[in-house]
C-alpha cells in the first residue's frame, strides 16, 4: 500500500477512536461512581502497562528502544496535560464552542509548517478555511445563546496550542526513533505517570461494578491505547501538517456516532459542515506538496 495512503488510513481511524473516546468520556461519569478527573487518569493508567505487556509478547530488540526515552516520557506529559486541560475546559465551556476554539490546532500545525519552511499541500489555503466552516457547523447551535466564560477559553486556547505542540513533536521524535511501539510506550508512561502526580491533588477512585471496568478498560486500550499508537505512526507518512487536518474528522465522528449510538439528533446543519469537513480532507489528501526550503521528512 502507499505510503500516503496507508498514514491516511492510520490517522482517519485514530480520529474514530478518538471520537469513541469522546462518547465514552460522557457516559462513563453518567452510568458509574467515576468523575470526569476520574475517567481522565484511569484512560493512561490502564493504557501504559497493556502497551508494555504488548511490547514483551512481541519481545522487542534492545536495538529498537528509543535512543532518548526520556524526550518519549515529556511528550506523554504534554498530551496528558492536553487531555486533563480538556476536562477542566468543559466544565466551563459548552462542548459546542469547546470544539470550535480547542479545533483551531490543525490551523496552528499548519502555519508552523508554512513558517518553518516544511512541506504543505499546495491547497491548503482552500482546504484549511473550508474545514473550519465546516467545523462550526458542526459544532455550534445557533439557536443556543452565546456565553462566552474566560478562563474557559483561556484553558481551551491553552488545549489547542498544546495539541498542536503534540503533533509536531510527535513527528520530529518518532522520525528516525526506533520502533513506533516502543516509543508509544514511553509516551503512554509519561502520560500515566502526569495523571498519577494529579491523584495528588484531585483523589481518584476504583469503579465500583463490572460494567464500570468494562468500560474503563475499553476506553484505555480501544479509545486511548490504539487512536495515539496509529497517530504516531501515521504521522510519519504524511507529517504533521496533513494529519492534523486528517484529525479534523474527530468531531465530524463524533457527531455521526452519537447519532448512532446515543440516538441524538443530527440536523441538516450539521450533515453540510460533516461533509464539508470530509471534502477538505480529502482535497487536502489528493493535492500534491508545496515543498519548502528544508528537506522533507523522511519516511519510516
Amino acid at each position: 500500500m502507499n505510503r500516503r495512503y496507508l498514514g491516511f488510513f492510520l490517522l482517519v481511524l485514530s480520529a474514530a477512536l478518538l471520537a469513541v473516546s469522546v462518547i465514552l468520556m460522557k457516559t462513563i461519569p453518567q452510568v458509574t461512581n467515576l468523575a470526569p478527573k476520574d475517567v481522565a487518569i484511569w484512560r493512561f493508567t490502564v493504557a501504559a502497562p497493556v502497551l508494555w505487556l504488548v511490547s514483551l509478547l512481541r519481545r522487542t530488540s534492545a536495538t529498537s528502544q528509543p535512543t532518548r526515552p526520556i524526550r518519549f516520557l515529556l511528550l506523554g506529559v504534554v498530551y496528558a496535560i492536553a487531555s486533563f486541560s480538556a476536562s477542566f475546559a468543559l466544565d466551563r465551556l459548552s462542548s459546542s464552542l469547546y470544539v470550535i476554539i480547542v479545533f483551531l490546532y490543525p490551523s496552528m500545525v499548519v502555519l508552523y509548517s508554512i513558517f518553518t519552511g516544511r512541506s504543505v499541500p499546495r491547497l491548503v489555503w482552500f482546504g484549511l478555511p473550508l474545514t473550519l466552516i465546516g467545523l462550526f457547523l458542526v459544532a455550534y447551535d445557533f439557536d443556543a445563546k452565546l456565553s462566552m466564560d474566560l478562563v474557559g477559553f483561556i484553558i481551551t486556547l491553552m488545549n489547542a496550542v498544546v495539541m498542536a505542540a503534540y503533533l509536531i513533536l510527535s513527528e520530529k521524535f518518532f522520525r528516525n526513533g526506533g520502533d513506533k511501539l516502543t516509543g508509544t510506550n514511553w509516551v503512554m508512561t509519561g502520560a500515566m505517570g502526569a495523571g498519577l502526580i494529579m491523584v495528588l491533588f484531585l483523589g481518584f477512585h476504583f469503579p465500583d461494578s463490572l460494567y464500570g471496568w468494562i468500560l474503563v478498560l475499553t476506553f484505555g486500550i480501544v479509545a486511548t491505547m490504539l487512536p495515539i499508537l496509529a497517530m504516531n505512526i501515521g504521522l510519519q507518512y504524511i507529517g504533521a501538517a496533513r494529519g492534523s487536518v486528517v484529525i479534523t474528522l474527530q468531531p465530524v465522528l463524533t457527531v455521526l456516532f452519537s447519532t448512532l449510538f446515543l440516538h441524538e439528533r443530527l440536523s441538516p446543519q450539521q450533515w453540510v459542515g460533516g461533509l464539508l469537513v470530509i471534502a477538505a480532507v480529502v482535497i487536502l489528501q489528493l493535492s500534491g506538496d508545496r515543498v519548502g526550503h528544508k528537506e522533507p521528512v523522511p519516511s519510516p
